[in-house]
């Protein structure tokens, strides 16, 4: 283990191999409902291989290990040796926890704790053909389709560049070889049982001067000489690379070398490398599509040059010696060697042509890569300039009240124009913020599977709008309570496959996790076709656990007792289990999306299923708010929470179990004089009207008596002073247009504190 690299490579290494660690148990998943998908397997291949390179960049031994069996097994399923099975995929996925725990080692800068001896033998067993008898070498077109499925363009990317290492490595050790002879049958599957994943300085460094030009990189190279070339020798004497000689490997790499199939082939063939490119590669200094593709064939195959690659060379003028050579080089299966040292007598780079080497076409005639046009950047930065965009929105609120009442017009238009260019910027630096909610999504299917085959349960789920934005802070907040509910919907919501078909349903249940963004806000729903929730059940278990007596269940509607759910120390399961029955994640829930400035809401049916949704801001930095006034104190209330305003003759009020209520729409709802709790000279003191603002809090509408209505303003929130954090009822402060200071009120926490009070 090393944590003594650059930094900076750490840090990319951390990048990409968590990117890739999450696709990865996505792609598992799904590997287990489409287990011949020859795409799906290359990509699983190419995620361990990436992985495992980086781990080898940074000596990460243990990390190495695992990914390098991981990586054979699906070397052998794709090679179509053996079949995917629930046992098999056990195993996988407990190897990628194995991979995750010591990632997350990694970016914690602990000692990494190496996959079991049991875990590590389990995968080496997988990797080996199901049974001797049933082994047979792959056909050469399952090869060659294998390598075209992983060539989606003409570049080489970042996996196919650390395979494109392991075979110069390869290469490059063939061409060290004294000479080439036909060898027997045996003596070439003793050979493919040696192989390295290591390539030594001196060897890297030989090959980056054959690379680079320094060597002599004809065929003759590799016959026997009495003394090795001069260049090769200052090269092997080098201990450093230099910043020109890597920069023209990736030079080769990337494709500004032509790497013609036909003079590859050739080189290996030990036929004497065509005087002129092919004429491929003539019109281009990029490698084509097909071209790269046979060259990853070469690559994927460890070292072994499949037939069709000397075929081609047997059509040229030394198609007897070609001929000869593909006896030797032809593929033989070996269980136990998945990357054994190959048997061409060339190096690769043979294959090069002079013309090759002339200079590339300008960079500006080449489309941008990805990674011209994406910049990495802290998201400390991020969250800086997002609060310099908020102050400038205090400013323009401020600026509008002050153009408001001001009588020139030309200042008033631009106010107006400052306005809008205010709401464009804080529009898009949002939006620098946003991530797709598919970076939460991606958890559950490896959730949910697991949590089936525990529970006996054969469930499908559908992920929808898995594309959908919202702020970094929001996705990461909303992680865990969607893991409470979609356990929830696995564990209450969908029943046994012998209840489903009883019922007259298909054995197999769904669960769908939805996302959408209406207008501010993000809805998320969590929706099942399960068995639905009764009320009654839900009013009999609230009276047994004391949630409340038998008179107030009796009184509560059908979507009140619903909501039941959200109650501490309630649950519907009669036995404590790992998986539920505790009455505690629902309560945990509830509580996360109100800090949030969420709301939530259930929906159900019995024997039909239920749904549960979720709404959240698209964001936490701005929030909207309704502006009152006690007295002389400004208050905020977030706007979400905000049902309707009317003005009210307070003398039409009614009192009800001590409780004074008002009639909306002939429903009784609470009323509280929202002065009395937060301004302390009004303790008594009696008003004739006022306006009501009715919000929302959970399922409940509340009615709250204010002075003045100032009207919506969007703001900054600000956190409290050390002295007034943990004040019931306050979120936190902003400033106003008008430049007065204004708490923002937290509805729910506000209740418990000053509800119980009589007034």
């Amino acid at each position: 283990m090393s944590f003594g690299a650059d930094e900076e490579i750490l840090q990319d290494f951390l990048v990409e191999a968590g990117e890739i660690l999450e696709q990865l148990s996505e792609q598992l998943v799904e590997l287990e409902s489409r287990p011949d998908d020859a795409d799906l397997l290359n990509a699983i291949f190419r995620g361990f291989h990436t992985v495992k390179g980086g781990a080898g960049f940074l000596q990460l031994n243990e990390l190495v290990e695992c990914c390098h069996i991981a990586e054979n097994v699906f070397d052998i399923l794709r090679k179509g040796e053996r079949r995917v099975d629930s046992e098999l995929m056990d195993v996988v996925l407990e190897a990628l926890d194995a991979v995750n725990g010591m990632f997350s080692e990694v970016r914690e800068r602990c000692p990494i704790t190496a996959a079991t001896p049991e875990l590590l033998a389990a995968l080496a067993r997988l990797a080996e053909p199901q049974a001797a008898d049933e082994v047979a070498a792959a056909p050469v077109a399952a090869v060659v389709e294998a390598a075209v499925v992983e060539a989606d363009s003409g570049d080489i990317t970042d996996n196919e560049f650390e395979q494109l290492l392991d075979s110069l490595n390869a290469v490059k050790a063939q061409a060290e070889a004294p000479a080439v002879v036909p060898a027997p049958a045996s003596e070439v599957a003793a050979s493919d049982t040696a192989g390295s994943d290591e390539i030594t300085d001196a060897e890297f460094e030989s090959l980056l001067d054959q690379l680079h030009g320094k060597g002599k990189f004809a065929v003759d190279a590799v016959a026997p000489a009495p003394a090795a070339p001069p260049e090769q020798k200052t090269a092997g004497d080098s201990s450093d690379i230099t910043d020109e000689e890597f920069e023209a490997l990736l030079d080769q790499l990337h494709g500004k070398g032509n790497f013609a199939v036909e003079a590859l082939e050739s080189a290996i063939a030990s036929v004497p490398a065509p005087a002129a490119p092919t004429a491929a590669a003539a019109g281009s200094d990029l490698i084509t599509d097909h071209e790269f593709e046979a060259l990853l064939d070469e690559l994927h195959g460890k070292g072994k040059f499949s037939e069709v690659g000397t075929a081609t060379a047997a059509s040229g003028p030394n198609a007897s010696v070609a001929a000869s050579t593909a006896k030797i080089v032809a593929p033989k299966p070996v269980a136990k060697a998945p990357e054994p040292q190959a048997k061409a007598p060339a190096p690769v780079a043979a294959a090069v042509p002079a013309a090759a080497r002339a200079p590339a076409a300008p960079p500006a005639e080449k489309p941008a890569s990805e990674a011209e046009t994406t910049v990495r950047v802290d998201t400390a930065r991020l969250d800086e300039i997002m609060n310099m965009v908020g102050e400038l929105v205090l400013v323009r609120n401020r600026l509008v009240r002050l153009g408001a009442n001001s009588a020139d017009e030309a200042m008033s238009k631009a106010v107006s124009n400052l306005d809008v260019v205010t709401a464009d910027l804080q529009t898009a630096v949002m939006k620098t913020r946003m991530q797709p909610i598919k970076k939460v999504f991606g958890r559950f299917p490896r959730l949910v599977r697991d949590l089936a085959r525990q529970l006996k349960k054969e469930i499908n789920l559908e992920l929808v709008g898995e594309d959908t934005d919202l702020d970094k802070n929001l996705v990461e907040a909303l992680a865990d309570p969607l893991v409470h509910l979609v356990r929830n919907a696995v564990d209450h919501g969908i029943e046994s496959p012998e209840e489903r078909e009883a019922s007259g349903k298909a054995r197999g249940g769904k669960v769908i996790l939805a996302a959408e963004q209406e207008g501010d806000h993000i809805l998320l729903s969590i929706s099942d076709d399960g068995k639905g929730m009764d009320p009654n059940v839900l009013r009999a278990i609230a009276v047994k656990r004391g949630v409340m007596d038998k008179d107030a269940a009796d009184r509560l509607s059908d979507t009140e007792c619903y909501n039941l759910i959200f109650a501490p120390g309630f649950s519907t399961k009669t036995e404590i289990s790992d998986v539920s029955g505790r009455g505690v994640g629902m309560d945990v829930v509830k509580t996360k999306i109100s800090q949030l400035n969420g709301s939530i809401n259930i929906y159900s049916a019995k024997g039909q299923g239920s749904k549960i949704v979720i709404k959240v801001p698209l964001t936490l930095a701005i929030m909207p708010t309704l502006m009152v006034m006690l007295g002389n104190q400004a208050f905020a209330f977030p706007l979400v929470n905000v049902n309707e305003i009317f003005h009210l003759d307070l003398s039409r009020t009614n009192v009800v179990d001590g409780q004074e209520v008002v009639i909306v729409r002939d429903k009784a709802l609470p009323l509280f004089y929202l002065k009395r709790w937060l301004v302390s000279s009004a303790a008594h003191e009696e008003q004739r009207e006022g306006h009501v603002v009715i919000l929302s809090v959970g399922t409940q509408r509340i009615g709250f008596v204010v002075d003045q209505l100032v009207g919506q303003e969007e703001v900054v929130i600000k956190p409290l002073g050390k002295m007034l954090q943990g004040t019931p009822g306050m979120s936190g402060a902003t400033i106003t247009g008008d430049g007065r200071i204004a708490l923002i009120l937290d509805v729910p926490s506000m209740l418990k504190r000053y509800a119980t009070r009589r007034i």
